[in-house]
């Protein structure tokens, strides 16, 4: 029997909106970073090699934001509050900012972003519980798609600024853009937007046993397909070297990714409530494997570009109907904890990727670090196809 279809919140757009300063400042820190510790003198870590700096830095930020979700979700539902943790977290993702362009060693970058990561930690599982409040179950996936297409467009443009200011203005400017842009979206936030609650009584029903287990099998695809993504972020100076190609070309290649994600989050996600999570989830794994893979031999810069609009088609088809699957499993309350073992597997999986592409891509080969990432991803989705097919016969 077909469920009543119910519009988005038009909160959800005033949300989106407002956070879209803050997504293009994060854009243009996820390509600014990696290019800028290479050059920045080491106090302890010398003679590291500038992929392996790279994926540091990439990587403690993704794993202070990855461990503090989980106690962050807690305390947001304690204080059954989601607004001020945005506040909060934004604020210091700003002064953060600042501070990079006043850093003079290595070790220094790699506290600033560990605090930064804390700071992206205090604000996910908040917006995953507001996006929740604001949508129903027959239009999930199309609120999640609505967000992630507004978030991904000002990441996507993001990295193409970072390229643009770095080459014309140097890195300085781009540090004091991005702590500017984050402050806007603090102050919208603070404005316009307004604080949700759950519709959804306390006692809610569990779905199933298995369905805990069901989570961690999706955290772990998710997780893998975010590492597979993040590689290239630690081997943008192996890029540059072997292919050639500026900043402002290996900008278009991050943020051709996030084009095509963009492109084709929303009408994945809408398929997704229509038809089922399954299909585009096992698609867009699979997928992304191949192209993971491939992104190891790349031949030019125009190739890079290519595969990374391809993995941004397979992205969508994955995070859009997964995390709408897990709050379908979930449901509504504490959602902001519940839901942090698949959020915090994305932050891990940002964490990882480039730290092991600096590892392997440094000390094994450059391909290396691909090859094993494919690997990964195609045991995922094998994971998550055969707990989906058991969910499904034990419901039937």
């Amino acid at each position: 029997m077909p469920e009543t279809i119910h519009p988005v919140d038009h909160q959800l757009y005033i949300l989106s909106l407002s956070k879209i300063f803050k997504d293009l400042a994060t854009g243009m820190m996820v390509f600014i970073i990696p290019l800028y510790v290479v050059n920045i003198d080491s106090l302890i870590l010398q003679d590291m090699p500038i992929v392996l700096k790279a994926g540091l830095a990439t990587t403690v930020f993704g794993l202070a934001n990855s461990i503090s979700q989980p106690y962050m979700g807690r305390l947001s539902e304690r204080l059954n509050k989601r607004k001020g943790f945005l506040l909060l977290g934004y604020a210091v993702f700003s002064i953060i900012c600042y501070l990079y362009s006043v850093s003079e060693s290595f070790e220094s970058i790699l506290v600033l972003r560990t605090v930064q990561g804390i700071a992206i930690g205090v604000t996910i599982p908040a917006i995953v519980a507001m996006i929740t409040h604001l949508s129903t179950s027959t239009v999930r996936g199309q609120a999640i798609g609505i967000y992630s297409t507004l978030r991904g467009a000002s990441f996507g443009i993001g990295t193409l600024v970072g390229g643009a200011v770095v080459t014309y203005y140097g890195f300085v400017a781009g540090f004091y853009v991005s702590a500017a842009l984050v402050m806007i979206s603090a102050f919208m936030i603070a404005v316009f937007v307004k604080e949700t609650r759950s519709h959804e009584l306390a006692t809610v029903e569990v779905s199933h046993v298995d369905d805990p287990f069901i989570i961690r099998v999706l955290a772990v695809a998710m997780f893998m397909m975010l590492v597979g993504i993040m590689l290239i972020l630690s081997l943008l100076p192996a890029y540059q070297i072997r292919l050639g190609a500026s900043e402002l070309l290996l900008g278009v290649a991050l943020s051709a990714y996030v084009i095509s994600r963009i492109i084709f989050q929303v009408p994945i996600g809408m398929f997704s409530d229509r038809f089922g999570r399954k299909l585009p989830i096992l698609c867009g794994i699979f997928f992304n494997a191949l192209i993971v893979f491939a992104l190891g031999y790349a031949p030019d810069i125009n190739s890079l570009i290519f595969l990374r609009l391809l993995q941004g088609i397979a992205m969508a088809a994955v995070e859009t109907p997964l995390l709408a699957l897990a709050v379908d499993i979930l449901g509504e309350h504490n959602i902001s904890s519940r839901i942090s073992t698949i959020t915090s597997a994305q932050a891990a999986g940002v964490a990882v990727g480039p730290l092991i592409g600096g590892i392997f891509g440094g000390y094994v080969s450059f391909e290396t670090p691909f090859q094993i990432s494919s690997l990964m991803i195609v045991l995922s989705g094998i994971m998550v196809w055969l707990v989906l097919r058991k969910r499904k016969e034990t419901r039937s």
